[in-house]
C-alpha cells in the first residue's frame, strides 16, 4: 500500500517538470527573440568599448552551433561626437559564445564577418583621444574563429583605401597572429594596389610586426610593380602611433628606386619619417650620372627626414653619398614624381641643395674640388632648379683640350 502515494505523486512531479520546461522555453525564446538578443549583444559590446552600436533593419539569428546574429546596416559611433559614425557596414554577421551573452568578464567573439565596411580614421582617432586615462589603452577582443572583411573602405583626411579585404583566422590577445590583406590606396592621381600578409609576434597594440606585400604603383604615366618586406616594433598604445623598423627592403622598377634601410615612422595629426639605408643601384630611367660616379659600383648611402602632412606635400630632407661624393638636398615628392614622369624633363631635378665631389668629368673637362649649389627657382610658374655656384674648377687636361 506504500506504493500507492508514490504512484499518485509522480503525475504532479511530471507536471512540475513540464511547467518548468515551458517556463524555461518561454524565457529562452524571449531572450533569443531577434531584437532582444541583438539589443543584448550590442549593449554588451558598447559597454565594453564605450561606443554606441545601432542597426538599420530587422536582425536575424540562429542557434547552431552557437548564437549567430545577422545585423543589417550596422553603425558604430562615439556617443556625443560630431562624427556620424566610426564604422558602418552594409551587413555584419556575428557569432559569439553563451558566456558573452550572459555577461562574462572577458569579451569573447567567435567570428565576425563584415560586408562593405567603412572606417573613418578621424572619428576613430577622436574616440581614442576621448577615452579617460583610467580606461587604459584600448584592449583587443578575442576572435576564436577570426574575422573577415570584404569590399571595405578606410577613409583618411584626403586619401582612401578602396576594395579593402582582410582575413584574420584567429585573434587572441598576447598570442601570435597573422592576416591576409589587400586593397587599393587612392590619393589624387596616385593609386597603389597592394596585397600581402601581416604577422604579429603577439596580438596587441604594442608588438613586433612583419609585413610582406606586393602590388603596383600608378601615378601619372608611371605604372610599375613593387614588393615590400618590413619588420619592426609597433606601438599604438599612445598618440602618435609609431613604428620603428629595423628591416626594410623595397624593390620596384624605374623611375622608382630600389632601397634597403631602417628607420622610424610616427603617424598622428602629421607624419614624421626617418629613414636611412642604401640604394643598391641608380635607376635606369633617371638622368645619367657623370664620371666617375657612373663607373662606381658602390651603393648609394642615403638618409631621409620628413615632418609634415601625411600626403607628403611638405619638403623632405634627403642626403645621398657615393664614395666621396655627397648631395644634401630638400625636395617635394609630388614635384619629383612629376619631373621623373615628364617626357621632356628638365636636365636637373626639382630640388634645392648642395653637391660636393672631389672630381667630376663634364663635357670632356675634368673638374676637381667641385661644389654645386642648386636652387629650385620658379620660372614661368614651373619650379626649375638652377645651378647657382660652382666651386674650385681645374682646367681640362691636354687630352681633353685636344678633343
Amino acid at each position: 500500500m506504500a506504493d500507492a502515494p508514490r504512484k499518485r505523486r509522480w503525475p504532479w512531479i511530471l507536471a512540475a517538470f513540464v511547467v518548468l520546461a515551458l517556463l524555461g522555453a518561454f524565457w529562452v525564446n524571449r531572450q533569443l527573440e531577434p531584437n532582444r538578443l541583438t539589443a543584448t549583444v550590442l549593449a554588451r559590446a558598447g559597454e565594453a568599448l564605450g561606443l554606441e552600436f545601432t542597426i538599420e533593419g530587422t536582425p536575424e539569428y540562429a542557434l547552431r552551433p552557437e548564437p549567430r546574429l545577422v545585423l543589417p546596416g550596422l553603425k558604430v559611433r562615439q556617443p556625443g561626437a560630431a562624427a556620424p559614425w566610426i564604422l558602418r557596414a552594409e551587413r555584419a554577421e556575428v557569432s559569439l559564445p553563451w558566456d558573452t551573452l550572459t555577461g562574462g568578464e572577458v569579451l569573447v567573439i567567435t567570428r565576425v564577418e563584415l560586408q562593405r565596411p567603412e572606417v573613418d580614421l578621424a572619428a576613430l582617432a577622436s574616440w581614442q583621444a576621448s577615452r579617460p586615462p583610467s580606461a587604459g589603452p584600448f584592449e583587443l577582443p578575442t576572435f576564436t574563429d577570426g574575422m573577415l572583411m570584404r569590399d571595405g573602405r578606410i577613409l583618411g583626411a584626403d586619401w582612401a583605401i578602396e576594395s579593402f579585404a582582410l582575413e584574420l583566422p584567429e585573434l587572441v590577445p598576447g598570442s601570435p597572429a597573422s592576416a591576409e590583406l589587400s586593397g587599393r590606396f587612392v590619393q589624387d592621381a596616385t593609386e597603389i594596389v597592394f596585397a600581402g600578409r601581416l604577422g604579429a609576434d603577439r596580438a596587441g597594440l604594442a608588438t613586433r610586426l612583419a609585413l610582406d606585400a606586393n602590388g603596383r604603383l600608378r601615378s601619372g604615366g608611371t605604372d610599375v610593380p613593387w614588393t615590400l618586406a618590413l619588420a619592426g616594433e609597433l606601438d599604438a598604445t599612445r598618440t602618435p602611433l609609431s613604428l620603428a623598423f629595423d628591416e626594410l627592403q623595397w624593390r620596384s622598377e624605374s623611375p622608382l628606386p630600389d632601397l634597403d634601410g631602417a628607420g622610424r615612422v610616427d603617424y598622428g595629426d602629421k607624419l614624421s619619417l626617418q629613414l636611412e639605408g642604401e640604394l643598391p643601384r641608380w635607376p635606369a630611367g633617371w638622368p645619367a650620372l657623370p664620371e666617375p660616379l657612373a663607373a662606381s659600383t658602390a651603393a648609394f648611402g642615403f638618409s631621409l627626414r620628413y615632418d609634415g602632412p601625411p600626403d607628403a606635400s611638405a619638403p623632405l630632407a634627403l642626403r645621398l653619398r657615393r664614395d666621396e661624393t655627397t648631395l644634401a638636398s630638400t625636395l617635394v615628392v609630388p614635384e619629383l614624381l612629376a619631373w621623373l614622369d615628364a617626357d621632356a624633363a628638365n636636365p636637373l631635378p626639382p630640388l634645392s641643395g648642395e653637391l660636393q665631389t672631389p672630381r667630376l668629368d663634364v663635357g670632356g673637362a675634368t673638374l676637381e674640388g667641385v661644389r654645386i649649389t642648386l636652387e629650385d627657382t620658379p620660372v614661368g610658374g614651373t619650379s626649375v632648379p638652377m645651378p647657382a655656384a660652382i666651386g674650385t674648377e681645374v682646367p681640362p687636361t691636354d687630352e681633353a683640350a685636344d678633343e
